[in-house]
């Protein structure tokens, strides 16, 4: 009984140790107000990039590899206040990438792991 009240304990002061975390830096990316953004990857090895400009300045979106070098770079115009991509990031080699969003002072960012495909041995007895 002991055992498992410790093990529950442990568990639940774990989650809570992780979900103050998240809660942290999701606080931390809302202080952008010039823009909003939703990114995120698909099963199929899309990154899907939205962002809506709030403000009449140029936007940037860059996506870079671990040693700065620019993957893919846009630059939105003053007039534009609205941008829908998809980037396949299937074919890139593993490692960490980020996706950055710049205006008028303020910046997102995201990281983004690559790790190469795994593939399972699977042995069967006919």
């Amino acid at each position: 009984m002991k055992t498992s009240f410790r093990t529950f304990a442990l568990v639940i002061a774990f989650v809570a140790s992780f979900s103050f975390t998240a809660f942290a830096d999701e606080k931390e990316n809302k202080k952008v107000t010039g823009f909003g953004t939703g990114i995120f990857v698909s099963k199929t090895h899309k990154l899907f990039v939205s962002v809506d400009k709030y403000n009449d300045a140029h936007a940037v979106l860059t996506l870079t590899d671990k040693s700065g070098k620019a993957i893919y770079h846009e630059t939105l115009n003053k007039r534009i206040d609205k941008i829908r991509k998809v980037l396949d990031i299937n074919n890139l080699p593993a490692g960490s990438y980020t996706i950055e969003i710049f205006s008028n002072g303020e910046r997102y960012s995201k990281t983004i792991e690559v790790a190469e495909k795994y593939t399972q041995r699977a042995i069967s007895l006919r």
